[in-house]
């Protein structure tokens, strides 16, 4: 079983990120689908390392001078090739399965059939 995960409220957040509150509630508007915190039943925001992490990354693009517009291309194609990439990844393992468990079949079927013989 493992541990509750460590969350943050949006103040905490904040004071470690050191982007205000206001500016975290605007990107995740602009930064659609790239900052997502978490909710509780009340609907209050909680943050994850992993958002640390995304936030980190938001304001390093910021300094070198990207817009939020570039910062979303770019970090939403990065998520969405990593998903992706991990999605082919369980494909495979899948079809992995799949051979050994046919190619098993396979083999009993003619293994059974030249006893038969």
């Amino acid at each position: 079983m493992q541990p509750p995960m460590k969350t943050l409220t949006i103040k905490e957040f904040s004071e470690r990120a050191g982007v205000s509150k206001h500016t975290l509630r605007f990107w995740e508007r602009k930064l659609n689908g790239v900052i997502v915190p978490l909710r509780t039943k009340g609907g209050q925001r909680r943050y994850t390392l992993e958002h640390v992490l995304v936030v980190e990354e938001v304001k390093r693009l910021k300094v070198n001078g990207y817009s939020l517009e570039d910062i979303w291309r770019d970090l939403n194609h990065r998520f969405n090739s990593e998903a992706e990439h991990s999605n082919h990844q369980m494909a495979d393992a899948l079809a992995n399965k799949i051979a050994k468990i046919v190619r098993t079949a396979i083999i009993s079927f003619l293994e059974e059939k030249t006893v038969k013989q």
